[in-house]
């Protein structure tokens, strides 16, 4: 136990949320005659089209579905609608997704605060809706009568109708370019092609997912049939309700993907109204290494306990369970026998994960994890043209349902068997999907782990994905960039990674809002500086170019955190460019490895998100033990089992600061000191910092359960006086929870909670890292606060941090665990000991239950 521990707050005073309208002023929208003018050529598109699919179903021999997916392209926003479309008869909500690049014209138009025109996109929504004919008359009739001027055409909770009507930029049919040129497939389709052979290619089709399970058995049906009537086969089908999604592996036979990529308009399947997207199986695909070494590491590092229940799980390749730094310490789960052909020297990226997880940086010689950790292989290797392992999510599988069972396993068990490892509350997947970039709609295995996340209060830690893997096209060669100086790759790498930030996104399902999504830093703890044949890309210290970044889902800063992602030095390619070496060979992460011949343990020296993600895990194990150690002492139990996730979720990000990267960053992206979220999250942990106090700071952690429209208040004194004396105080405030989802909407997470503090600009009058209004887009919000002006504060004072929540997406009748997170600190100046007394005023409240409550 160390000397001045983390302690908890007293039960926080109950209170109403905080309510605060904010005005935007709203776009120009044309007359509603203008309107009914303008849309009247797309009604008659519909209802012909319409007319022609009743003909179709009438000469069918087989059911066909009579509906169709039309789609809405509104500008601005219609809540309402939603609820409407919930109660037409004939019409059915599917999703919904943002977008900010409607063009403008002179019906639509955005206004600035003087009442201006703006010359600038306009932002809306997609709805897509399923209709049948019937209901799509209802909808243009009741629109008829609202424009000639009838009065109580829209009865009760059918408003939304009414409303929308306005806004309408586009009304059409989800067609075959939808289906096909948002995902990748036909890039997909092209590439095996090119693979000589005659082998058949897999893909997904994820369907329009119904609410009736009998209209999803009919669209599987019709589906299944075009997939046999073309000489193909249907593999496997997923559906999971909770996530709205409903998707099937098939096979085509190569003739019929050449006529797809040739002719894909006139070939059926394409214009099945069932289907909404066709989607390449996984590409996640993992490199080995060329070479590896002997270790050279101590594997005795430290005992294992022998009767812990493990508390971190890894999907991932197999590892080597016999490596002497990995053996007796992995509870390998291996259900669907990934082992079978899995030779030791493919177990790469696993056996690295494994490492990284326990021990850290082997280069670090970092606390070593002392639990068993829990092992599910989810990667099959392959082999490249160069004979090389590449380790990759299996193409007969569909990745969606293999961590929807993985999860289940876990805590409910598979049939008859029990659940295998049900203490487990950190899940790492360092794995991303290249064809599954973030969009404007969440992929279907972010909104899983989501689901999952909320559903067994288990905390995913995601890789944000890798990016630039081959190497950096910046428009010079290798030897021009060799004769620069660090300074100029910096400035020559960052301006190449501004301009192409739109497409270096976070990676499937990095985009979970749930999960804590890792970027990669450029350094490692390895002394190694380049040769003539080596250059390094930037700085040690530096976000890595390999990182994705940007912002995630609805602007929530994504990725969460970055951390020690390792390096390695650019190389002369082929063509005289740069490329990233395939080597095992310092610099990077020092991780365990197979090696060459099997013969030994091998190690290795690897880079990339991956590893960032794995280290942020092996701390997750660290905070664990920390918490459980305070829990303990403070109430004589471990940490409540439904806010040990949301804790470790916080107590990861609390550290976190932008401090040791900042002013170059700002410098080499132009952007300013608040801007720098999309390259840095919410920045860089130091875990030390939540570890343990020290005498001029202390931490407090606060938990509790709201539903919408309540509030906690907590309270911290600061018995000091600040008005005598120029004193340098930060503030620091993390708050963590996982919300419910509602899948079909743009807004997607149910529940919203955040914090505020009482009159901040007071004793810290200045907000560092990012804005106030990004750090409450996700289900994080992480704020550093700081000031050193005297101000009026008698000893008694103290500040209040008021936890207030609301519905998002929809009405939200669950409690939502939150976990909070509060470190308040003085520079040198202050003659007195910050810790004990707050530590003092904190005892004389009431303390903290033991929280029976969820």
């Amino acid at each position: 136990m160390p000397e001045r521990p983390l302690i908890l707050f007293p039960t926080p005073e109950q209170a109403e949320r905080i309510k605060r309208k904010m005005y935007t002023p709203p776009p120009a929208y044309p007359s509603i005659e203008r309107q009914y003018d303008r849309l009247n050529p797309y009604f008659s598109v519909l209802r012909q089209a319409f007319q022609q699919k009743a003909i179709a179903i009438q000469n069918s021999p087989v059911g066909l579905n009579p509906e169709f997916a039309l789609v809405f392209e509104v500008v601005g926003s219609v809540e309402n609608f939603y609820t409407a479309v919930k109660r037409v008869e004939g019409m059915e909500w599917m999703f919904e997704a943002f977008t900010d690049e409607i063009e403008p014209d002179n019906d639509f138009y955005n206004i600035d605060d003087s009442g201006q025109r703006k010359e600038s996109n306009l932002s809306g929504r997609v709805y897509c809706v399923m209709s049948n004919q019937e209901a799509m008359n209802q909808l243009l009739s009741l629109w008829d009568r609202y424009v000639a001027g009838e009065t109580n055409v829209f009865k009760s909770g059918f408003a939304g109708l009414k409303d929308i009507f306005v806004h309408i930029k586009t009304i059409r049919r989800w067609g075959p370019e939808d289906r096909i040129y948002e995902t990748n497939i036909m890039e997909y389709w092209k590439e095996s092609l090119e693979i000589a052979g005659n082998q058949e290619v897999p893909f997904e089709i994820e369907l329009f997912f119904r609410n009736d399970p009998t209209k999803r058995r009919v669209a599987y049906e019709t589906v299944r049939r075009a997939v046999v009537e073309l000489g193909g086969i249907v593999r496997s089908q997923c559906e999971i309700e909770s996530i709205n999604y409903h998707s099937m592996l098939v096979v085509l036979p190569r003739q019929q993907i050449q006529l797809l990529v040739d002719t894909y308009d006139q070939i059926s399947i394409v214009t099945i109204d069932d289907i909404m997207f066709f989607r390449p199986v996984s590409q996640a695909v993992l490199k080995g290494y060329e070479d590896s070494s002997a270790l050279d590491t101590d594997s005795d590092r430290t005992d294992i306990q022998p009767d812990a229940d493990p508390i971190i799980g890894i999907f991932d390749g197999m590892p080597v369970q016999n490596h002497r730094l990995l053996s007796g310490r992995l509870i390998v789960d291996d259900p669907d026998n990934y082992e079978n052909n899995y030779l030791e020297k493919y177990r790469c990226h696993g056996t690295a994960m494994a490492s990284l997880i326990i021990y850290g940086d082997l280069s670090r010689n970092d606390q070593v994890h002392n639990r068993k950790v829990y092992f599910r292989p989810v990667l099959k290797p392959i082999l490249d043209f160069r004979g090389n392992a590449i380790e990759r999510v299996p193409t007969d599988i569909i990745f969606v349902d293999v961590i929807h069972r993985a999860v289940r396993r876990l805590f409910e068990g598979e049939g008859a068997t029990p659940a295998v490892a049900p203490t487990v509350k950190v899940i790492n997947i360092s794995i991303g999907d290249p064809v599954r970039q973030l969009t404007s709609i969440m992929s279907p295995l972010a909104r899983l782990l989501d689901w999952l996340s909320f559903k067994y209060k288990v905390l995913f830690i995601v890789s944000a994905g890798n990016q630039n893997t081959g190497g950096l096209d910046i428009g010079i060669s290798f030897d021009e960039f060799k004769r620069l100086t660090q300074e100029q790759r910096n400035e020559r790498i960052f301006s190449y990674l501004k301009d192409e930030i739109r497409n270096l996104r976070v990676l499937s399902p990095a985009e979970s809002i749930n999960s804590l999504t890792i970027g990669a830093l450029y350094t490692d703890a390895c002394q190694v500086t380049e040769n003539e044949r080596q250059a390094a890309a930037v700085s040690d210290g530096l976000p890595s170019p390999v990182s994705s970044f940007g912002l995630g889902y609805n602007r929530i800063i994504t990725p969460d955190l970055y951390y020690y992602g390792g390096r390695k030095f650019l190389i002369r390619s082929i063509d005289g460019g740069l490329r990233w070496p395939i080597s095992g060979r310092e610099p990077g992460c020092k991780v365990a490895a197979p090696y060459a011949d099997g013969s030994e343990s091998g190690q290795a020296f690897s880079f990339g998100t991956s590893d960032a993600a794995a280290q942020i895990t092996h701390e997750a194990g660290k905070c664990y033990d920390v918490l459980n150690e305070i829990f303990f002492n403070e109430t004589g139990h471990s940490i409540p089992n439904d806010y040990t996730a949301i804790l470790l979720k916080g107590m990861l990000t609390h550290g976190a600061s932008w401090d040791t990267c900042s002013d170059e960053l700002s410098k080499l992206t132009q952007l300013p000191p608040n801007k720098l979220h999309r390259w840095l999250g919410n920045g860089v942990p130091d875990i030390s910092r939540v570890i343990e106090c020290t005498d001029r700071r202390i931490t407090l952690i606060g938990l509790g359960g709201l539903k919408p429209e309540e509030a906690h208040v907590y309270t911290l004194p600061l018995p000091f006086d600040f008005s005598t004396q120029l004193v340098k105080r930060r503030l620091t405030v993390t708050l963590a929870y996982f919300s419910p989802i509602s899948p079909a909407k743009q807004r997607y997470r149910t529940a919203q909670i955040w914090f505020e503090i009482e009159q901040p600009h007071k004793l810290f009058p200045t907000r560092q890292n990012t804005d106030w209004n990004s750090v409450r887009r996700g289900t994080l919000q992480h704020e550093i606060f700081s000031g050193d002006n005297a101000v009026v504060w008698d000893t008694d004072d103290s500040i209040k941090i008021k936890v207030n929540c609301k519905k998002d997406a929809e009405n939200c009748k669950e409690t939502v665990a939150y976990g909070l997170f509060v470190t308040f600190e003085v520079a040198e100046g202050l003659d007195v000991d910050v810790y004990t007394s707050i530590v003092n005023k904190i005892r004389q409240a009431v303390p903290i239950t033991t929280l029976g409550r969820a």
